[in-house]
């Protein structure tokens, strides 16, 4: 085997005698990505076994052609569809091998705020899992992922200062949070000023309790706070106060995210009993009073309407029952497939007793004085949204329909502060839901992530990739092949939940822990799609990929002569 040449990030050559070769042994490996990430000249590859899918009654689902099932191979992979770059197998399989704390560390490293992902992520990786795709139904990672942020007392190591930049992030929201977390991991001191008078942003201000359990957020920032992650609280950032921020630090990252609800306004719109859903929605989880009008008593007890399809509705909604509402109807301009919220979130509102109209675009406020009694919407005829998300429709004005109301909340979308200098990608950057349209929760951390990229980049004056994002997988030899007629025949666990006529008499959380037994039965499900290989021909010897495998006894070192 020859001696390898390898050239650095400045151009610089160097020979090295290559003494040694490393080798993954794909029946221990649990394909956590590590070595992968790690490798220095980028000579690991995940594979992905092939899974039989030919007898038609083998399992649940539709049986393959042999051409479609070696191309699903390497179509799509838990391990490729997490917006954060983490592997679910990884963090599965070494909780199932008995590394528990391990599995806690392979998700914190990448994900900050793992206790509030374990309950309100949308899971994308479950919807791709190769079981669920292929067997029967996919491993319920998300609820696996709260098992172990609830059973792990991980305590972080203190991040390290490698660098003179210092780093100013504006809002302690989980973009925020993330980006600081992304840099201090770096290297970098960073500083993250929130006005408000406890970290967290949308996470305790937007989602209900019923949803979100408050000490799961409070945990995770204790943990980045005893990493070393210095938070300023109770600090309302201005325009003046962001130039002098610009000569304090050297780069500054604006996750603020976007705080205002906006408006619908329509006639009447000014009538009391009309407010946006992040008024409402601050008011239940502070239990503050409403803004918009001083001498407005806040009293849901009668019928309300909520205006919008989206996640930030449903909650509204089901809040809104919970706050003791003897009626809530969700009206949007979306029908079907399109309506915006995730399917689970429309069925849990459903069985809770909420009422869904979808297909119509409100018209009218009606009211007696300034007081609110319904809303009138037109049906709507032509619903179009492109590639951008912009939506196009038109309605029939004289196919109308009013619903009695004695409040209406609007969530029809949200906006930022005007106060923040645009990006220029040299000193100001953005993350999170300001930089976009739209965001869910992993997706403002996703986008911090590829900031904090970016940040280093300029601060550095080099350009690194996100090894978690960016590779690809190849397919596995045949013999690794993956046989569900011998695979453990074990049902999903299902998450708990409380039954809907319990959980709507109080903000009592609304998805349950998984018991041991549960957890542990449900780690038996994954069928270890995948597993990471070196290409020899690449490989230095270096060991690195040996030393920091976190399950051991997956990688040994071969000796070779040139």
């Amino acid at each position: 085997m020859p001696n390898i040449k390898v050239v650095s990030n400045s151009g610089a050559e160097a020979t090295l005698k290559r003494e040694a070769v490393a080798h993954i042994n794909p029946q221990y490996c649990v394909n956590c990505g590590t070595c992968r990430e790690v490798c220095p000249v980028e000579a690991v590859q995940e594979v992905q076994r092939e899974i039989c899918r030919v007898c038609p009654n083998c399992t649940d689902r539709p049986a393959q052609t042999f051409n479609t099932m070696h191309a699903f191979t390497t179509k799509q992979s838990c391990t490729t569809a997490c917006p954060l770059g983490i592997s679910p197998q990884g963090y599965v399989n070494l909780a199932k091998a008995g590394k528990p704390e391990k599995a806690y560390e392979l998700v914190w490293s990448k994900n900050p705020l793992p206790s509030v992902c374990s309950q309100v992520c949308h899971h994308p990786c479950e919807q791709v899992c190769k079981r669920g795709v292929l067997v029967d139904e996919p491993i319920a990672i998300r609820g696996l992922k709260r098992y172990l942020s609830e059973t792990v007392d991980y305590q972080p190591e203190k991040y390290s200062v490698l660098y003179e930049e210092r780093i100013a992030v504006i809002g302690a929201g989980p973009a925020g949070l993330a980006a600081g977390h992304y840099l201090s991991q770096a290297g970098y001191e960073v500083t993250v000023f929130e006005s408000s008078s406890e970290a967290g942003g949308m996470l305790k201000r937007g989602i209900p309790e019923f949803r979100l359990d408050r000490a799961a957020v409070d945990r995770d920032i204790a943990k980045l706070e005893a990493a070393g992650l210095h938070i300023e609280l109770g600090v309302k950032v201005s325009k003046a106060m962001i130039e002098d921020l610009k000569k304090d630090y050297d780069a500054i990252i604006v996750a603020a995210g976007t705080p205002h609800s906006k408006e619908l306004k329509i006639p009447n719109f000014r009538c009391d009993g009309v407010m946006t859903a992040l008024d409402f929605m601050e008011t239940v989880n502070t239990h503050a009073p409403v803004k918009r009008y001083p001498q407005q008593v806040f009293a849901l007890n009668g019928e309300v309407v909520v205006i919008g399809g989206g996640s930030v509705a449903i909650d509204a909604a089901r809040a809104a029952l919970r706050c003791g509402a003897s009626k809530v109807t969700a009206a949007c301009l979306e029908s079907g497939e399109n309506i915006p919220c995730h399917s689970w979130e429309l069925a849990e509102a459903k069985e809770e007793g909420v009422e869904i109209l979808e297909g119509v675009s409100p018209i009218r406020y009606e009211g007696v004085g300034t007081a609110l009694s319904g809303v009138t919407f037109a049906k709507v005829t032509s619903f179009e949204k492109d590639a951008s998300g912009k939506i196009s429709f038109t309605t029939d004005p004289e196919d109308t329909i009013t619903l009695p109301a004695s409040w209406a909340i609007t969530a029809i979308g949200q906006y930022a502060d005007d106060i923040y200098p645009e990006p220029d990608g040299k000193t100001v950057f953005y993350a999170g839901d300001i930089s976009r349209s739209a965001c869910s929760v992993i997706d403002a951390m996703a986008s911090a992530r590829k900031t904090a990229y970016d940040v280093d980049a300029i601060l550095q004056g080099r350009h690194t990739k996100d090894a978690g994002l960016t590779h690809t997988i190849e397919a596995a030899p045949i013999e690794e092949k993956l046989y569900p007629f011998n695979r453990r025949k074990i049902n999903r666990h299902e998450i708990p939940v409380l039954p809907a006529d319990e959980r709507v008499g109080s903000f009592d959380q609304v998805e349950q822990p998984f018991t041991r037994e549960e957890a542990e039965d449900e780690m038996l499900r994954c069928l270890n799609c995948g597993y990471e290989v070196v290409d020899p021909e690449k490989c230095i010897g270096c060991g690195m990929c040996q030393k920091l495998c976190p399950k051991g006894g997956v990688i040994t070192m071969i000796a070779k002569e040139n």
